[in-house]
This record gives C-alpha cells, structure tokens and sequence, in this order.
C-alpha cells in the first residue's frame, strides 16, 4: 500500500534532521528578506522600501488565509462550517476545498488518488498558496456524491457540496479574500518605520499599488522557473531538464544545491538519478516525474517535459512575468506614469512582444520560436493584456502584540504579497529570535469571526518549516 502524504513528509524530515545533525553547515539559519535589491533580480523595483518596517510572513500556515470569490460572487470559507447549498439537475458534484500545507496541484492530484478518477475529472479556477489556509471551489465528474462525501485527509477537507451542471474553468473566479498576520520583531517597537508602513497602507486605499507579479510566480525557494521557460523556447529541452534537475536556486539551502550537483553527475545513468531524487518525493516531485519518463525512454526530452505540463505552462507564464515586470519597473524608476496596461509577450500578435524586444534580444529570444512549444498542446499563445496598476479593497487593519493584521479583496490573478510589499519588507525563512510562534486566529484578532475548529483540524500541519 502507497505511503501517505503525511507518512512521507514524516520519514522526510527525519531524513533532513539526521542530516543536519552530520553537516550542519549544509542548513544555515538565513532570514531572506524582500528587500529592493533581492526585488529587482525578478524584475520588480518599489520606491522608498528601505523606509518601511520588516514583517515576517508565512511562518505558521495560520497566518495566511485565502478564500477565494466564486464567479457566482459566492465567498468560501476555511471554516469546518458548510453552506447548505441547493442540488441542481447534473452530474458534477460541486464542493469547496479547504486544504493546509499543499498547493492546488498537490492536493487535486491526491485527490484524485483518494477517490480513483484521473486527474482530468477535477478542475479549480485558480492554484492557491501551499503554505497557506486555503478555500476554493471545484468540480468533480465520474464519481457519486456519497464517495465524495467519504473523503478524509489531513491535509484537506470539502464542504459546500452539492450538484450541477458543467465543469470549472481556469479563470473562473472574481476573486479572493485574503486573512494575513505579518510577524513584526524589532521594527513592532520603531515608530519612524510603523508610521511609514501604515502611512503607506493608507496611501495603497486611495491609490494604487505596482500590479507586479510576485515571487510566488518564479517558483519559491529557487526563484529561478523562468530560466526553464527560456530553455524551452529555444528548442533546448535536454538542457531544460538538467537545469530543472541541477540549477542551485536563489533561496535553497545549500544541502539541496549540493545534492543537485551529486544527482546531476550521475545522467545520463537515470535509473541512479531516479533513485537519488526519491529520497526526498516532497521535495522532487517534478524531477522525479521527468526522470521516471527517461528511465523508460532516454532521450525524450520533450516527452519527459510533457510529464509536467502544468509545471511548463507556470515556467512559461513565468517568463512573460519577468519581461513584464521589468518593463514596468523602468516607469516606476523613471517616475513616470506607466499606460493602463501592458501585453505579455506570449501572443501570436507581433505587437504584443515588441514592447519587450530589447529584453528579448538580450535573452537571444527575438523573435520568439513559438514551434518549440508544440509538444505542449495546453499551452496556447493568445492576447492578454495585464492592468500596470492595482487596488485592494482593504477591509480592517490593526496592529497586535505579534504585527500587523490585514484584511483585504483582491481580483483574480492578483498576487497578496504584490500588495503587501507595498507597505512591509517582507521576511521569510529563519525567523528571527524576538518573533513568536504563538498561534492567531487572524479573524478573532480582527473581531471579524473566528476559525477555531479548522486550526485544530490542521493542526499537525500548522507549524513552522
């Protein structure tokens, strides 16, 4: 019988303990810090950041929720409470996802798995956080009411279940509502900074913030996904696999970088690469899909990259990510008013990837092949036109003895940490000492409800990485 999810993240950080206990060095203690500087690598440039108050973010999945709008305009919830919602004539079951400590992808494919369809007969409008609190709506065909209400996980529950027609489509949401704690440690007691920070929240209200896509985007922790996307387009999908499998990554530690190393020298011997990567699944799980397909058909490339078609499809959008923040930081640098909006490049329409020939060219992109993205049949190049600047609609806001609450509305596609790094220097990874790692229930903290029963029902999952 298959491990679990939770029996393999168990035997994996065993593993990852015992091996820091060896090399120690391997698994230095390194706050990362959103600062203009790391910004600007990814193409992004926030004036007057160096102002603002440092808050860390994500260090408990409770610290970030996201429930997202249905385009019915209907609001789910991380609650264990389900809406009593009528059963219309049809055969999808319809059911809200809450899920904790996986993305999207990893908890549609587990259930999947749980509920013995392929992964096609279930589809979401949106990929949600995975170090998050999350609820969002999805369709399920090919299985009875009755065995989706049997389901149980730890990782994830549904709710909010009940039957309809047709099935949800990319896209297919209004919006998300978003629940965040950022840990403040010494800047909690610098009034200059704190100041700044809620000045600067008061300001986003009235007008605006850069709509630039966020790290998320460039695949944390290594923030390097769009390097893939560039491999690919030019053609060059073995070299794309080995920089999936070997390229350090800007914020991995460096055990991980070494093992790359160690793993990469073993090709073209895949079974032995294989065989390295899946000691560690949770942390592999796209290598080890590419390779299982070059252990059956060495020299498929293109073929093994089909394997993680999802994966290709944000390696490309990446990309475009990157070419589009970079020319929306030269108005931002320039003080210059940007125009409403700007194109991404992956469109048949040559007007939409001149705006980036300059980048393109440095990137030995231009013009773009797009005949190298032929293997992948769902990603289709089409006109898209993405707003330059964005406004969250700020629900409450205050300040507690752990940092700052926020609450807000953003539109589809549109990134949290986007917006939150308009008014805090967002910290990640080591937190620092004067943090605490208490527990929030960010609703009660907020006076605006409470999600009690659902941080107990995650709450083994509910901890600091």
């Amino acid at each position: 019988m298959p491990k679990t999810r939770l029996e393999l993240m168990s035997e994996q950080e065993a593993r990852i303990e015992a091996e820091r206990n060896k090399n120690p060095e391997l698994f230095p203690e390194t706050t990362w810090v959103d600062d203009n500087k790391t910004l600007e690598s990814l193409g992004i440039y926030i004036p007057g950041k160096e102002l603002l108050a440092k808050g860390f973010l994500k260090l408990l999945p409770s610290d970030f929720i996201v429930e997202e709008i249905t385009s019915s305009g209907r609001q789910t919830t991380v609650s264990e409470d389900s809406e009593n919602l009528e059963n219309k004539p049809g055969e999808t079951i319809y059911a809200t996802l809450v899920k904790c400590g996986l993305s999207t992808i990893e908890a549609v494919e587990e259930l999947s798995s749980l509920l013995n369809v392929t992964r096609d007969k279930i589809q979401y409008a949106g990929i949600k956080d995975k170090d998050a609190i999350t609820s969002q709506e999805i369709s399920i065909r090919s299985v009875s009411k009755e065995k989706v209400l049997s389901i149980n996980s730890p990782h994830f529950f549904l709710k909010d279940i009940y039957t309809g027609k047709g099935v949800l489509n990319k896209g297919q949401l209004l919006g998300n509502r978003f629940t965040i704690l950022m840990r403040i440690g010494e800047d909690l007691h610098n009034k200059s900074k704190m100041n700044e920070s809620f000045e600067s929240l008061k300001s986003l209200r009235k007008e605006g913030f850069y709509n630039y896509f966020y790290l998320q985007r460039f695949g944390t922790p290594r923030l390097n996904n769009y390097k893939w996307a560039l491999l690919i387009l030019r053609g060059e999908y073995e070299k794309a696999v080995r920089s999936v499998i070997s390229d350090p990554g800007m914020r991995e530690i460096p055990y991980f970088i070494k093992m790359r190393e160690d793993i990469i020298s073993l090709a073209p011997n895949w079974e032995k690469v294989l065989e390295k990567l899946n000691e560690f699944p949770l942390v592999f799980p796209t290598e080890i899909k590419i390779i299982q397909h070059l252990v059956k058909s060495p020299g498929d490339f293109s073929g093994a990259l089909r394997q993680v078609e999802e994966q290709v499809m944000l390696w490309i959008s990446a990309l475009a990510s990157m070419l589009f923040n970079r020319k929306l930081s030269a108005y931002a640098m320039a003080k210059i008013k940007p125009p409403h909006s700007l194109p991404l490049f992956l469109s048949p329409d040559r007007n939409d990837w001149l705006p980036y020939s300059e980048d393109l060219e440095g990137l030995n992109l231009f013009p773009p092949e797009w005949n190298n993205l032929r293997p992948f049949r769902s990603i289709q190049l089409r006109h898209r036109e993405v707003e330059t600047m964005d406004r969250a609609e700020i629900h409450e806001a205050d300040i507690t003895d752990e940092g700052i609450v926020v609450q807000f509305t953003l539109g589809k596609g549109e990134y949290a940490t986007t917006f939150l790094s308009h008014f805090v220097n967002l910290m990640t990874g080591m937190k620092p000492e004067e943090i605490s790692e208490n527990i929030i229930d960010v609703k009660s903290a907020l006076k605006i409800g409470e999600i009690k029963k659902t941080l107990d029902y995650f709450s083994q999952l509910n901890k600091t990485k």
